[in-house]
């Protein structure tokens, strides 16, 4: 099982992170929906809290022990959030677990892991990787995901909550989403789902949730000026709200 973090009570929402980050990162998200909802925010295989645990060779693979987890936890349906690599996981478990999940949010996410207009390729950050300690890339990285770097409020906070990532998990997960691709699937996605992105992401650029929104049936897309890959913390004044309205019914 998952690590994960458990709030509030009424239909469930769980959330998942993204490459090198972790579930407390979702800390004020959370709080925001637990006045309404029960919240499950979970940790990656080989991230945070699930460090220890070894990353699967497929999304898939991931995907199943997301949905194990949250079977575990005595869940049957739930809508999902997933934001970047977690995005790519509920991407893979709204395809493989279609009468699980009622809705869907894809934050920062794309429909391919090879993520072409990304600030740097997967293979660089590999060589960073095994070249470079864990804890100076996942620093590194997490500036990335504000307009203002490490000069954010919330920089610190960010990268405390993806302490801990296992180099070779780390590194797994990259060969697993890599290869990933469901371009000519996003029409089989039936359950209602929006899709959210900052105009100046430089880990997943914008145009790929065009490609989203164009591709889901019915999807609504939500693109947040003046910010980047980390909306929920940047602008969450706009973004907890959203979440919110759109888990409430309100997809408009």
């Amino acid at each position: 099982m998952l690590n994960y973090r458990r709030f509030g009570s009424g239909k469930t929402v769980v959330l998942q992170h993204g490459f090198v980050g972790g579930g407390e990162y979702f800390a004020p998200l959370s709080a925001h929906l637990a006045r309404n909802h029960e919240v499950i925010a979970t940790d990656l295989p080989g991230f945070a809290g699930s460090a220890h645990i070894p990353v699967p060779d497929t999304i898939g693979g991931i995907a199943e022990a997301l949905v194990d987890t949250v079977t575990g936890l005595g869940v049957e349906r739930f809508a999902l959030l997933g934001h970047s690599l977690g995005s790519v996981t509920a991407l893979q478990a709204a395809l493989d677990y279609p009468d699980r999940i009622e809705k869907l949010i894809l934050y920062g996410s794309t429909p391919s892991g090879t993520l072409p207009d990304r600030f740097e390729t997967w293979e660089t950050t590999i060589s960073r990787i095994e070249s470079e300690s864990i804890e100076a890339i996942s620093a590194w990285i997490a500036a990335t995901w504000f307009v203002d770097g490490e000069k954010h409020p919330l920089y610190e906070f960010t990268k405390a909550a993806g302490a801990g990532a296992s180099r070779d998990g780390a590194v797994r997960m990259i060969r697993a989403s890599a290869p990933w691709d469901i371009r000519d699937r996003l029409a089989e996605i039936k359950m209602p789902t929006l899709v959210i992105c900052g105009d100046s992401d430089r880990s997943t650029h914008p145009g790929l949730s065009y490609e989203l929104w164009r591709g889901i049936p019915g999807a609504q897309l939500c693109i947040l000026p003046g910010c980047a890959h980390n909306a929920h913390l940047e602008v969450s004044e706009i973004f907890n709200p959203l979440i919110a309205r759109f888990l409430a019914g309100n997809e408009s």
